[in-house]
């Protein structure tokens, strides 16, 4: 051994290894092959070069453009007054103020590849923003769009694999539909760069892919690629690679449907190592052949050194992937929500040395938080989203807090289409409503999701030399109802709209209610005193006071004498509490956990003897989807019980603050639910045409004690589930022939395209969700947000009435409020749809279900206590500004409500 030591260091070039037969030897092209891989295992591409000019902008020879006098949010927290902005070649030229024509001249040609033309103030582009916010586009972190395309059909659902629970080889762009009606929807939302993975079923689903979001003309996937043009050896560059991992309760769930492990989380746990393993002896394999050919390389004879290997390159298609992750070239984002999810990836990382770049949705991140600080691991996850399975229990809506404390680097995303990516500034908003700073907030949709992407050196700010992404807003994106009225996408204009006079919320503010010691309190009298304005009813504002004795309201107006505890709300506004209807509210808890749920009515149950809601109601503060709803001002719920087919039953009305049953129930049968549409067909009706066929048969039939008898006669309201406006057009005709019907149709995506049908035939509508999405073939008639004019102006416009909105799933209930105000904010008047954004929320919904004379919904004289103060001015009770300063639910009092 010593021998063979000091031979190695008295000769730096060792001998030639005996040369194998050439039957046997690697050809020199495999060798250089060979030895090309090992030259880029062992180069590291600058992650941050200081020169990346020719990165894009080979794709970019659009007109400049110059945007004067803008208010620049630069994604970092810094906000620019009085502005300007070139945009040449890609990027941004120059940022200044009052920049003059050899200044933009000059700028122009700073960022010009090709030979420079002389500069005419005559080939800019000139927009005014008059003060506008210009920002940086917004950057996805975790999309499906182009995989998962809208409207959704089996042929056309591509982001999960199920033949194996493990495929990392897989690759989104080969996938990619760049017909996706979806890429355009969330463009005018101002998202520029979307990261689109694979799904979350697997516990490792492949490769994604970063793309810009504005459309070619040669429709090629490649051409949407954010590493277009790039040197794949780095020079301008890493041109990183992204991977999408999950853990936790999808693996196992659909293992399990399958027939396939995992089934359980030591199950997860097992086979991630034992690919992990398989991987990193490939990187080890290759390593080791890397070594061993650089002594023959530097041997006597090298031009013939491939006569001396015998064996290639060790390649694996299936493993390549995982062992660029090995090797640091790839940026892993793993679905995972629970600490012993999390606990078990951080033990992964660190026995096969990998880096994990963001666990995605992250719901009980937070609980773990310092773990993932000292692990320099971010997350990306929603601001509020929650309860629809078991690991997303125990949200927190200020999570974006305590990882803001803990050091944790935290981004917004959309999972479109779970949420639909054109809203995702809306999670920013939120996150500011429940405290978070905006230029936290904002940062989380721009610079920090571009950051995780390892792409911070070119998108998700508003600097020189970064990429042109650039979004005029028509107000400050971080309030409600902010849309883009111009977005650039490499410098080229991608989404155009009307310029509007500028609509800034000016909030005055208003002092909290003063609080009395106690969150919570039963009084036999109190006062709310010195309200700027009282909501009562549908086109009823007063001001001043309102006395509550005994829990019922006893004087509304500014005459009224106060007593009991005073309650000064010193300018701040009250609205009646709100009304959540057409939701499964105290029936289920839990979506994906059937024990929590009372269970789906049967069609033939249904038919022969309608289900009651209420006897399936469970009801107390130890249910968070009722703590949200009541927390939030949503103090009655209309739920219908869970069916799958044609006939649901009978709807509860109750109070969601009620500790016990016997106190909950405000109307014992409500309504008539039924539903229209693919997703309920069934046995009894299994297509459109026997749907339409039966529900005229059950009111043409229907005699008393028939359910359907209460109906026709005009006793209970007919609820009908239905968005394609053909449908809802066969429903007014069906429901004609009974004049004495109320009807109400709900979900209704569809409704605009019918509504002078619907006003003529006085029905009520229930937009479910407020903001739609064209995610089906029967949902496709959808308007999208900010249509000029919007679904719900039209439908008013046409003497609609009453219209109101809802929810799509319970746990969304505690946005109610917001949605109402989405409903004033996308129409281009939103003071003079103020007082029918309120009703959306209150009394349209009430009236539309026949429970105005019970108080619900309204503010009204010698009916319960049913009211929200909130500390806004009026015009802006719905606003994310405004917060819920105090809730009266009869004679109990609750003092600034706070979420979870």
């Amino acid at each position: 051994l010593l021998a063979i030591v000091a031979f190695g260091a008295f000769h730096p070039r060792p001998p030639h290894p005996p040369r194998v037969a050439d039957d046997i030897a690697i050809t020199a092209d495999a060798f250089s092959h060979g030895l090309a891989m090992c030259s880029s295992n062992a180069a590291k591409a600058q992650s941050n070069p200081s020169d990346f000019l020719t990165v894009a902008k080979s794709n970019s020879n659009g007109r400049p453009v110059l945007i004067k006098n803008a208010t620049v949010w630069d994604g970092v927290g810094n906000i620019l007054a009085g502005t300007d902005l070139v945009l040449s070649n890609g990027l941004i030229a120059k940022i200044g103020q009052n920049l003059s024509p050899e200044t933009i001249r000059a700028a122009i040609q700073s960022v010009t590849v090709d030979e420079f033309d002389a500069f005419s103030v005559d080939d800019l582009e000139v927009i005014d923003a008059e003060g506008r916010v210009v920002s940086p586009g917004i950057v996805d972190q975790h999309s499906h769009v182009l995989t998962d395309s809208l409207p959704s059909f089996e042929g056309a659902a591509d982001s999960n694999e199920y033949s194996s629970m493990l495929n990392p080889q897989l690759r989104v762009v080969d996938a990619v539909n760049v017909l996706d009606q979806g890429f355009d929807i969330i463009l005018s939302g101002g998202v520029t760069t979307s990261l689109v993975l694979p799904g979350s079923a697997l516990l490792m689903g492949g490769e994604g892919f970063g793309v810009k979001m504005i459309r070619t003309h040669t429709n090629e996937p490649e051409d949407l690629a954010v590493n277009r043009g790039m040197d794949p050896a780095g020079t301008d560059g890493k041109p990183w690679r992204w991977m999408k991992m999950a853990c936790g309760e999808n693996p196992k769930r659909v293992g399990a449907a399958l027939g396939l492990m995992p089934t359980s989380r030591m199950g997860s746990g097992w086979l991630f190592r034992k690919h992990f393993e398989s991987a990193r002896s490939l990187v080890r394999a290759q390593d080791d052949w890397c070594e061993s050919v650089t002594h023959i390389v530097r041997a006597p004879g090298a031009e013939n050194a491939h006569r001396h290997v015998k064996s290639r390159y060790p390649e694996d298609l299936a493993f390549e992937s995982l062992a660029a992750l090995l090797r640091g070239d790839v940026r892993l984002q793993v679905h995972c929500y629970d600490p012993q999810d999390i606990e078990m990836m951080v033990r992964n990382k660190h026995e096969f040395g990998f880096n994990i770049t963001s666990f995605h949705h992250a719901t009980e991140a937070h609980l773990v938080a310092p773990l993932l600080a000292r692990e320099n691991i971010s997350v990306a996850i929603f601001a509020d989203n929650s309860l629809y399975k078991h690991e997303a229990y125990s949200h927190s809506v200020r999570a974006g807090q305590i990882f803001r404390d803990a050091g944790v680097r935290f981004a917004y995303k959309s999972d479109h289409s779970v949420m639909n990516a054109q809203n995702l500034i809306f999670e920013a908003q939120k996150a500011v409503h429940y405290g978070l700073e905006p230029e936290l907030a904002f940062a989380a949709v721009t610079s920090v999701p571009a950051e995780r992407l390892g792409l911070g050196w070119r998108i998700g700010r508003i600097a020189e030399s970064y990429d042109a992404d650039v979004v005029i807003w028509d107000r400050p994106p971080l309030e409600l109802g902010a849309h883009p009225l111009r977005i650039f996408v490499d410098g080229f204009s991608a989404f155009s709209a009307p310029f509007t006079p500028r609509r800034d919320e000016h909030a005055v503010p208003i002092p909290p209610v003063a609080s009395t010691g106690e969150s919570t309190v039963k009084l036999n009298a109190y006062s709310i005193a010195n309200a700027s304005a009282i909501y009562s009813g549908p086109g009823v504002v007063s001001s001043g006071s309102i006395v509550v004795k005994d829990g019922v309201v006893a004087c509304v107006g500014p005459k009224c004498k106060l007593e009991g505890s005073i309650f000064n709300v010193q300018g701040g506004v009250v609205m009646p509490g709100m009304v959540v209807a057409n939701s499964h509210i105290g029936l289920t808890e839990i979506d994906q956990e059937p024990s929590t749920q009372d269970g789906v009515v049967e069609p033939h149950s249904a038919l022969t003897d309608l289900a009651h809601a209420a006897d399936g109601l469970r009801v107390g503060d130890d249910f968070k989807t009722l703590q949200y709803a009541f927390r939030h001002g949503v103090l009655t719920a209309i739920s219908p019980p869970q069916h799958s087919g044609l006939v649901a039953g009978y709807s509860v009305a109750f109070r969601t603050g009620a500790e016990l049953y016997s106190e909950a129930v405000v109307k014992h049968d409500v309504a008539v639910h039924v539903s229209i549409g693919d997703d309920v067909k069934d046995s009894y009706a299994p297509s459109i045409t026997v749907q339409i066929g039966r529900l005229r048969e059950l009111l043409t039939n229907a005699t008393s004690p028939s359910p359907f008898a209460r109906v026709t006669s005009g006793e209970l309201p007919l609820v009908v589930n239905v968005d394609d406006p053909n449908d809802i057009s066969k429903v007014l005709s069906v429901t004609s022939a009974h004049p004495r019907i109320r009807l109400v149709l709900a979900g209704a995506t569809g409704a605009w395209k019918v509504a002078r049908e619907i006003a003529a035939a006085g029905a009520a509508v229930l937009l479910q969700p407020a903001r739609c999405l064209p995610t089906t073939w029967t949902t496709r008639a959808c308007r999208p947000p900010f249509s000029s004019p919007s679904a719900a102006e039209i439908l008013l416009d046409a003497g609609g009435r009453p219209l109101g909105v809802s929810i799509a799933e319970p746990n969304q209930v505690r946005s109610l409020r917001f949605e109402a105000g989405w409903l004033a904010a996308e129409t281009g008047k939103p003071h003079h749809y103020a007082d029918d954004a309120i009703g959306a929320a209150t009394w349209a919904v009430a009236d539309a279900f026949g429970l105005a004379d019970t108080g619900v919904g309204r503010i009204k004289e010698g009916t319960r206590a049913n009211l929200l103060v909130l500390n806004a001015v009026p015009g802006l009770a719905l606003s994310l500004s405004a917060s819920l300063q105090l809730i009266g639910d009869g004679p109990t009092v609750s003092l600034h409500p706070q979420q979870d």
